[in-house]
């Protein structure tokens, strides 16, 4: 009702006692005087306490409708948050499915997707997460420097090297001083300094750019791809040049690594930068209640090791056909996620890669006797029993075979995390692990022997590390590794070679989110050539330090 008729109301009941109070006709003017008076007084004191209870409530409501417009937009800030994080740092690695709203899909997309680097906002649309990693480090090993370059050349039958043991044990095309890239001299090294560049293009594509300048100043292109952001059903595409997600360790760059090197079947299976090609990737994350992801991928193959191929020279001299036309590298690959605790989180992963074409030189080194005259040497390079003479010296004889066909890669990844609770990682448990095996199915198409050309050769060489991580006090870490190449490393059915294997252990000092110190110890036991081996302690101390803003590393 009216505030008016309430009033009057009020007035009314009030009145009605004292108008019908017993008196005389005869009373005074002073008393309906003094009655008027209090009935007047009444009247104001309701009205005020009225006036005073509207005032409240209207306070009340403006308060209610203030509150509820700040829950929805904290609720909107919340939502919007958890999108991005769910983006930048998913426990399990690339694409994010976000759970549709009740207004609509998350994000406004059809997927209900976000981009890895967040929404496009004022501060990211031109300008770009920009950070540097320095990483340096002092080295040592009984091998004169030698033992760094060792770890990356262990001796496996399918591979473009000579099988003699030289101690230089660099490859064609290797730098002057006999080092593999990537390797440590004895002494300070700078390994390298990895510069970022990260960005939302627009709501429809992320981009970054990875570059790695080395102690020498040279610049080296790591990675640099685009992703979509608004594909639908979970789909994402990746282009450009990029780490392929093949098992674990291989989208890592080297400072997200737990110790300072690779381990040995990484190094020698797939080479220094891992499988690291130009093309394209798909990724669907199906919306199921297990985390599952799924990809392929189609790359150029222009690879170290894995699905190599010559250069144009040597393939004309040894009979071999020209590189093909990309792509010539497949990946296929699944992890799975489940749930298995507040605390704990497991990835298990598979993953298959397929290249067209592997070229091969098997290079064979002879020593013998030569002369002058050349007729004292038999049809197999042996002196007769007149080669003694000081007119005969040693001279070496290469015998090269070409040999092409595909090759095969299966991977393996298991990856384990605790979250022990206390301070700085305190408490904290991780184990990594992981399986390679490579099948190279070569034919051979040129040799010193021509009844080999046309018989087929299988290369078989596997591999395993495994690591373990703990966290024994605040911004401290232990590690310990076993590696090894070669549990299988053979020719199949002819020779099997043995292998190689390296125990290693570290400690880690995180003194911040920005700075590392760490100090490592290997005792590597490495076959460097048929029935030669090579048995040294090495020892490393590295920093690395993060400049600027730096996203977060996948599980």
């Amino acid at each position: 009702m009216h505030n008016s008729s309430l009033r009057g109301a009020i007035c009314g009941v009030l009145a009605t006692p004292l108008l019908a109070a017993p008196g005389s006709a005869a009373a005074g003017n002073d008393d309906i005087d003094e009655l008027r008076r209090m009935l007047e007084r009444m009247k104001t004191q309701y009205e005020e306490q009225i006036d005073a209870l509207e005032a409240r409530l209207a306070a009340a409501e403006r308060e209610a409708s203030d509150s509820a417009r700040r829950s929805e937009a904290a609720a909107e800030r919340a939502e919007q948050a958890a999108r991005q994080a769910a983006a930048e740092s998913r426990p399990m690695t690339a694409p994010t499915v976000i759970p549709a709203t009740a207004s609509g899909t998350a994000g406004g997309t059809a997927s209900g997707r976000g981009g890895a680097f967040g929404a496009v906002t004022s501060g990211t649309a031109f300008n770009p997460q920009i950070s540097a990693i320095l990483d340096g480090n002092y080295y040592h090993d009984d091998l004169g420097g030698e033992g760094s370059t060792l770890v990356g050349e262990a001796f496996q039958p399918g591979l473009n090297r000579l099988h003699d043991h030289d101690h230089g044990h660099a490859e064609a095309g290797g730098d002057d001083h006999g080092h593999s890239h990537g390797a440590a001299d004895n002494g300070f090294n700078f390994r390298e300094a990895e510069l970022t560049f990260s960005a939302t293009v627009d709501p429809y594509f992320d981009a970054a750019l990875y570059l790695s300048v080395d102690g020498e100043g040279s610049v080296e292109l790591e990675e640099a791809y685009f992703q979509t952001r608004a594909l639908p059903y979970g789909l994402r595409v990746k282009g450009g040049k990029f780490l392929s997600d093949f098992g674990y360790a291989n989208r890592q760059h080297p400072h997200q690594w737990d110790f300072v090197d690779q381990n040995l079947p990484y190094l020698n299976l797939l080479g220094v930068h891992g499988l690291q090609d130009v093309g394209l990737q798909l990724t669907w994350l199906p919306e199921l209640p297990v985390y599952t992801l799924l990809g392929v991928e189609a790359l150029q193959g222009d690879q170290e090791i894995f699905g190599a191929t010559l250069g144009g020279d040597d393939q004309a001299d040894l009979g071999l056909d020209d590189t093909d036309d990309g792509p010539r590298l497949f990946t296929a690959f699944a992890k799975v996620a489940p749930e298995i605790g507040d605390n704990h989180a497991l990835q298990i992963g598979v993953s298959y890669a397929h290249a067209t074409q592997q070229q091969l030189v098997q290079e064979h080194t002879h020593a013998h006797a030569h002369d002058d005259h050349d007729d004292h040497d038999d049809d197999h390079g042996h002196d007769d029993d007149h080669g003694h003479d000081d007119d005969h010296h040693q001279e070496p004889d290469i015998h090269r075979a070409g040999l092409d066909g595909d090759a095969g890669l299966w991977g393996l990844d298991l990856v384990y995390k605790y979250d022990g609770g206390g301070a700085y990682g305190k408490g904290d448990f991780k184990l990594q692990t992981e399986y390679l095996r490579s099948t190279k199915d070569m034919t051979i198409r040129s040799s010193a022997h021509p009844e080999q050309i046309g018989s087929g050769r299988k290369f078989v060489t596997d591999g395993l590390y495994a690591q373990a991580l703990y966290g024994f006090a605040p911004k401290w870490k232990a590690g310990l590794r076993y590696d090894v190449l070669g549990l299988t490393n053979e020719i199949e059915g002819r020779d099997d070679f043995g292998s190689s294997d390296r125990w290693t252990v570290d400690v880690t000092w995180s003194l911040s989110e920005f700075s590392q110190l760490r100090a490592q110890y290997a005792r590597s036991d490495i076959l460097v050539a048929e029935n030669d081996r090579e048995q040294f302690d090495a020892f490393y101390l590295q920093f690395l330090m993060s400049l600027g803003s730096h996203g977060a590393h996948a599980f």
